[in-house]
């Protein structure tokens, strides 16, 4: 079952954050076709919800959150096909959203 690969995350100035990541393949080779992302608090650990642009499955390997609050977020990547849900990714670093 394969882990999604860790996401990096660069914000720019007014809550625009552009998540990316290395796409994970399933043991054959091929693509997974979809990810499921998840942003999380940096300090209190708790899960916010992400906005629509990064909500359900993503296919490619990025997406741009629009309006995210101010504060320090992690975000995660699960791989998915279907109904299948492969690893979650260990937390990016921090990404700080300023005004």
């Amino acid at each position: 079952m394969p882990a999604g690969n860790v996401p990096s995350g660069t914000a720019a100035i007014g809550g625009t954050v552009t998540v990316t990541w290395i796409a994970s393949t399933f043991a054959g080779g091929a693509p997974v076709p979809g990810y499921v992302i998840r942003r999380f608090n940096s300090i209190t650990a708790a899960e916010a919800t992400v906005l629509p642009a990064c909500a359900g499955i993503v296919s490619g390997t990025s997406c741009i959150e629009s309006g995210v609050p101010i504060g320090s977020w992690k975000y995660s990547v699960t791989p998915a096909a279907g109904t299948w849900r492969g690893g979650q990714s260990a937390q990016s670093a921090a990404v700080v959203v300023t005004l």
